[in-house]
């Protein structure tokens, strides 16, 4: 009886302890979001000089910390008021039901006729790359763009491949990045083939190297038949400062591993250029010149090589110019609920002398603040930390609440989003868990250009086979290894004991897609993803109604994938009068070298299923008359949080005009859900002119220049800034360019290996 007693109290306790840990989770998401919101309101909007300096990205990583202990709505009130005083003073946190007493007498110096407006004007959200089409600037600041550089500083080695045809290879090299670099390191290494094609290629863009701390990385592959040249180095692609030491390259020679090269530097003199990659340092084309630094650095008897970005700015100020006439006056404010029992006033404009916005904020509290954001540890600021997590989410969903333009079209609850990714945060252990849930928080934007990069995952590998829906059945597609026991048109009934649909099910949550188009070809390729040798247990059902069940191995990267692929035509004659021409793969070099037999061709097929090869300009030979569409990408303009009151557009457009030859023949466009962006624009303006048939599926129906973005853990994201119309003024995202003849894949085709949209292009031009 008294263990009875004993095992009741414990329940008992259980069950009040519980709901306890469940409130203090709940309270510790609705401070860190009031935080979030706040962060938000001031970064973008609130245009001091000293929020317009501070360090936000470890800002947001420090004020998740302070604020989610807060036990009352007046211990949060005090900690924000901390956070943010230093950087904002002028912005007021004050409880639900106090009373806002902002005046705008508050703002105003005793002497105002020496200072000017300053506030903050957004086209778009601006990263300051001058080529960007989004900018964002305060009134009467200078700006600083970043440098346009040469995007990567790489030293390479070239060596002889006669004598290794056929022979496997591993490239290893010890590297880290130094400080606080927003670029990425990399070994890479190229076959160069006789025949002036390129053989294997690996340049780690799947898992690139952003850790500062000494660690070998490497690339294993094989030398070619007909291979000519080995080419092999290590590169930093972006802004920062890379290290490397202990390079090699080691060929297995009939079993035998023979280091071909290795270098540790250690006979190069300190503050010089490596002498053994003297002839093989990248420099910018255009001016001759490098925009990298490559010197050995020597620390007691260690030496490696240092490479360098020079500058991450310009460092030359541009002068003050409105993006626009508007811009929010003296006395605009917003006050805004920011949950936790919170609201908060902000200031939308300040006066400012060419020094110093009024009123100055505390110098001493800034920069202890300041020390404070320098005192984090780089070491800190990965995945696997909860409070870089929290900065992150509070970083990207700002992000996306102030400027992302398709809310309208996407509908999600994008508040409720905010809790759900902070609660996951919580519970995320490594930077691979909390990529997926930056996956599934962008997810919600049905955003086909929505990309999650995190080079700590390691799941880059995929089987040698591909697969697809085909008539509601998960079809193999693509068998890259004899050995495999199924083939093309087999149907997949299990995967790791579960169904196909149920599988794929999981994978559609962390796609952000437009279009069930868009979505499925992305879930062809992730769905097969997995670490490298992990398995993938199928079953498949085979034409002759017989079950094969197999265990097969993730052994390809993307690369080596992408490799064993067939290599698509280009450009041919495919009968008699009518000709081919494969968008995703001929560059306009090619297609003006063709333009004399395109001219006596009767029919035109061009094959847009992918992404064009730079080639938009055929559109001029198609155009009898100039482009005249003016208004279909519009960046929009705002100056007000959460999107409100939006003043404008800025309107770009293309306005191609004709060009001779004029192309005659009729003109048949292949398209599908693989069609994105820049493919879109492309058949945007087939469509809109009516230049072509269309023949295919509908293309992903996402449009607009990127705008990617990078957190601290090494997370790098890309979405879409821009709001893209059809050339009508209808609505283009979430919809797509629509085939004049629609066309499915068959079971009974891909068994046969037929081309079934090119089957019915062909069809069609018998009827011209």
């Amino acid at each position: 009886m008294k263990s009875l007693k004993i095992i009741l109290i414990l329940i008992a306790l259980a069950a009040v302890i519980a709901p306890s840990y469940g409130q203090q989770q709940n309270s510790k998401v609705e401070n860190v979001a009031a935080f979030a919101k706040l962060y938000g309101y001031v970064r973008y909007f609130h245009p001091s000089d000293e929020a317009a300096a501070v360090d936000w990205d470890r800002f947001a990583i420090y004020g998740t910390q302070k604020v989610e202990s807060s036990r009352t709505p007046q211990e949060l009130q005090a900690t924000l008021t901390s956070l943010f005083q230093p950087i904002a003073p002028t912005v007021k946190v004050l409880l639900e039901a106090e009373e806002n007493n902002f005046s705008k007498q508050q703002l105003i110096p005793a002497n105002s006729k020496k200072f000017k407006t300053v506030a903050w004007q957004h086209q778009g959200l601006g990263f300051g790359d001058k080529r960007s089409p989004y900018r964002s600037t305060r009134t009467n600041r200078p700006v600083i763009y970043k440098e346009a550089s040469a995007g990567f500083g790489s030293v390479v080695k070239q060596f002889d491949a006669t004598g290794y045809q056929g022979k496997d290879f591993i490239l290893k090299g010890r590297i880290k990045l130094d400080g606080q670099a927003s670029g990425s390191g990399h070994l890479w290494a190229r076959i160069d083939k006789a025949d002036k094609t390129m053989g294997f290629f690996d340049n780690m863009g799947d898992r690139p190297v952003t850790s500062g701390t000494w660690a070998y990385y490497e690339i294993k592959g094989k030398i070619d038949a007909g291979a000519e040249k080995i080419n092999v180095g290590a590169m930093l692609i972006g802004f920062g400062q890379m290290s490397l030491d202990d390079f090699s390259l080691q060929i297995n020679d009939n079993g035998t591993w023979k280091e071909i090269f290795v270098e540790q530097f250690t006979q190069d003199k300190n503050g010089k250029a490596p002498a053994s990659f003297a002839a093989g340092i990248s420099k910018n084309s255009s001016s001759g010149k490098s925009n990298y630094s490559y010197t050995v650095h020597q620390e007691k008897d260690n030496k490696w090589l240092h490479i360098k970005s020079q500058t991450a700015s310009s460092g030359k100020e541009h002068k003050p110019q409105l993006l626009f006439p508007t811009h929010p006056q003296i006395g605009e404010y917003v006050q805004k609920s920011i949950g936790g029992g919170l609201k908060v006033v902000v200031p939308l404009a300040l006066y400012g002398t060419e020094e110093q916005t009024y009123p100055a904020a505390d110098q001493t509290a800034f920069t202890a603040l300041q020390n404070k954001l320098k005192a984090i540890p780089f070491s800190d600021l990965n995945g696997s930390n909860l409070y870089t997590r929290l900065g992150d989410v509070t970083i990207a969903w700002n992000i996306f609440q102030h400027f992302y333009p398709y809310f309208d079209i996407a509908k999600t609850n994008w508040q409720q989003e905010l809790h759900d990714a902070l609660t996951k945060a919580y519970s995320d252990k490594t930077a691979v868990d909390f990529q997926q849930t930056l996956q599934l928080l962008t997810a919600k934007l049905q955003d086909g250009h929505v990309g999650v990069g995190q080079p700590a995952n390691k799941a880059n590998y995929q089987p040698p086979f591909l697969w697809e829906w085909v008539e509601n059945k998960l079809v193999i597609t693509g068998v890259l290894a004899p050995s495999l026991p199924f083939a093309k048109g087999d149907i997949v009934t299990q995967i790791n004991g579960e169904s196909p649909e149920d599988y794929f099910a999981e994978v559609h949550r962390y796609i952000s897609a437009a279009t069930p188009g868009w979505r499925n070809y992305r879930a062809q390729s992730a769905s097969l993803l997995g670490e490298k040798d992990s398995e993938f247990s199928l079953t498949v059902l085979k034409a002759d109604n017989s079950s094969v069940q197999a265990n097969v191995k993730r052994t390809l990267s993307r690369s080596q994938a992408f490799s064993a692929l067939p290599k698509p035509d280009t450009i041919k004659t495919i009968a008699d009068g009518i000709m081919y021409i494969n968008l995703d793969a001929a560059p306009m070099a090619a297609i003006d070298k063709a333009m004399p037999q395109l001219q006596k061709s009767k029919i035109i097929i061009c094959d847009l299923r992918g992404y064009p090869k730079g080639n938009h300009e055929l559109i001029s030979y198609l155009l009898t008359s100039r482009d005249t569409s003016s208004q279909w990408m519009q960046v929009p303009q705002y100056i007000y949080p959460d999107q409100e009151n939006l003043v404008g557009y800025k309107k770009h457009s293309w306005l191609i005009k004709p060009k001779t030859p004029h192309l005659t023949a009729k003109i048949i466009f292949l398209t599908d859900g693989s069609a994105i962006s820049y493919a879109e624009s492309y058949m945007g303006m087939i469509d809109h002119y009516n230049l072509a048939t269309v023949i295919g599926q509908p293309t992903a129906g996402t449009n607009g220049n990127v705008n990617p973005f990078s957190l601290p853990g090494g997370y790098s994201i890309s979405w879409t800034g821009m709001k893209v119309l059809k050339h009508d003024g209808s609505q283009h995202h979430g919809v797509g360019i629509i085939p004049d003849v629609l066309v499915e894949k068959t079971i009974k085709g891909v068994r046969e290996g037929r081309d079934e949209f090119l089957e019915k292009a062909l069809e069609i031009a018998q009827t011209f």
